[in-house]
């Protein structure tokens, strides 16, 4: 069955840690483990003027010069949320 595009269905990400979190010139970049998986090179990118902070996928570069994802996790708003606060609180202890 099609879905409609304002229904996703989010990654469940009740048992989640972040590792590995690195400040660098071009954004914050980190590990998201989860039972059985981890998720590397991850980014946070900062809020812009329209729009919020957000989790970005790793990409790779194409022979054509583009950039394409390698995977794609749908976040709940909320989970996003505490993910990206858990990176910041992180990257701050890393700086001291």
């Amino acid at each position: 069955m099609a879905k409609k595009a304002e229904e996703k269905d989010y990654f469940n990400v009740s048992d989640w840690e972040v590792a590995n979190v690195r400040v660098l010139d071009f954004g914050t970049f980190f590990t998201l483990k989860l039972p059985g998986a981890a998720f590397y090179n991850m980014r946070v990118v900062p809020a812009g003027r329209k729009y919020d902070a957000f989790i970005a996928m790793p990409e790779e570069k194409g022979k054509d010069k583009n950039y394409y994802k390698l995977f794609n996790i749908y976040f709940d708003p909320d989970d996003a949320k505490e993910i990206i606060e858990e990176v910041e609180k992180q990257a701050k202890k890393a700086e001291k």
